[in-house]
């Protein structure tokens, strides 16, 4: 009896978080669909513009972009709560982890139906194969919950949804602009051959000139003096293992926000 009503007590946490997400979800779906094609627009014609590949390839960048912007605040708004049901989060280690789970899961469905829009439309309206679209999706879904959850730490750790969003940005942008620090490092560094293609890896960027095979954008003529990686020999990881890091780091975040939350070190975040 005891054992029972323990496990329904633990239950209540989870069920509550995932019905006030799904009227959270139901309200901004649309807007965020909205917003997130708004931003698509604009990266689209602004990487067309600067010419750093065909339209496929330029659309499938925007993404990425669209992406890593969109999903840390949302995963980040959903940790903004009353502490009533912040005190509920730590019944349990399990229950906690289940419900922090569900949190991150359900605050990116509005950005996952996007993404999933946004891919099919890929197919009609570039030359993007079916067979890249796919990997794309998969891509994309990755990077949904990993970025997500390094949004949701970020608010945990500062106690700021607006700021746990904006650490989430900077950690992005040192990945995405990991190649270009290449520079100052190559003053101390008489080799920087093998820290190439660590780099490489880890940037989010580069899983699509993986999967779109003639995209070489460190070798564009926007970029080709701005980053030594040219001047040595590397090759484009396989765009799964750009997506296996991305997810590495959003476990690792996911993990030391679930720490937070079971060891009781709550702060109402803003």
């Amino acid at each position: 009896m005891v054992e029972s009503e323990m496990r329904h007590s633990s239950s209540r946490p989870i069920m509550h978080t995932v019905i006030e997400t799904k009227q959270y979800n139901k309200k901004t779906i649309v807007v965020c669909i909205g917003i997130a094609s708004l931003l698509q627009w604009l990266a689209f014609h602004l990487l067309t513009h600067a010419k750093l590949g065909l339209p496929a390839e330029c659309f499938a960048l925007a993404q990425v972009f669209v992406v890593l912007l969109v999903s840390p605040y949302l995963a980040a708004s959903s940790m903004s709560q009353s502490t009533a049901s912040a005190q509920q989060l730590t019944l349990t280690s399990i229950s906690s982890g289940k419900s922090l789970f569900f949190k991150l899961a359900i605050s990116q469905i509005p950005l996952l139906c996007w993404v999933f829009l946004s891919t099919c439309l890929a197919v009609f309206v570039t030359d993007a194969s079916i067979g890249k679209a796919l990997k794309m999706l998969v891509v994309l879904g990755f990077y949904s919950f990993s970025t997500g959850a390094v949004g949701m730490w970020g608010a945990r750790l500062l106690k700021d949804v607006i700021f746990g969003v904006e650490l989430a940005y900077v950690l992005s942008g040192i990945l995405i602009g990991n190649v270009f620090l290449l520079t100052p490092f190559g003053r101390y560094i008489n080799n920087i051959q093998p820290i190439i293609q660590p780099v490489l890896h880890l940037n989010p960027l580069i899983a699509v000139c993986n999967i779109f095979d003639g995209l070489d954008i460190f070798r564009n003529p926007l970029l080709y003096h701005k980053t030594p990686i040219t001047d040595y020999d590397f090759s484009y990881p396989p765009w799964y293992l750009n997506a296996f890091w991305q997810f590495t780091i959003g476990g690792c975040c996911f993990l030391w926000t679930w720490y937070m939350i079971k060891s009781n070190k709550y702060t109402s975040i803003q």
